[in-house]
């Protein structure tokens, strides 16, 4: 089950990219689209089977970069 939840992801992930772009999550007409909605309850059907996925390197420095974005954009005050 896990492994057909993750690869609903990566589709999900694939055409979200396709739809707003590579930095897809820091897109405003994402939050809410169908993609988000289905990508939320796959994570949330994860969550519930108690999967847990290892942080990467290079996912922290991807978030780094959606942070930069999403402050560029307004999205966190800044202090």
């Amino acid at each position: 089950m896990i492994n057909e939840l993750l690869e609903r992801r990566d589709i999900l992930n694939e055409i979200a990219t396709e739809l707003y772009g590579e930095l897809w999550i820091t897109e405003d007409s994402f939050w809410g689209s169908p993609t988000e909605l289905e990508m939320r309850d796959i994570q949330e059907q994860l969550n519930d089977l108690g999967y847990e996925e290892e942080v990467t390197d290079d996912q922290i420095a991807l978030a780094d970069i959606i942070f930069e974005e999403m402050l560029k954009k307004g999205k966190f005050p800044r202090e």
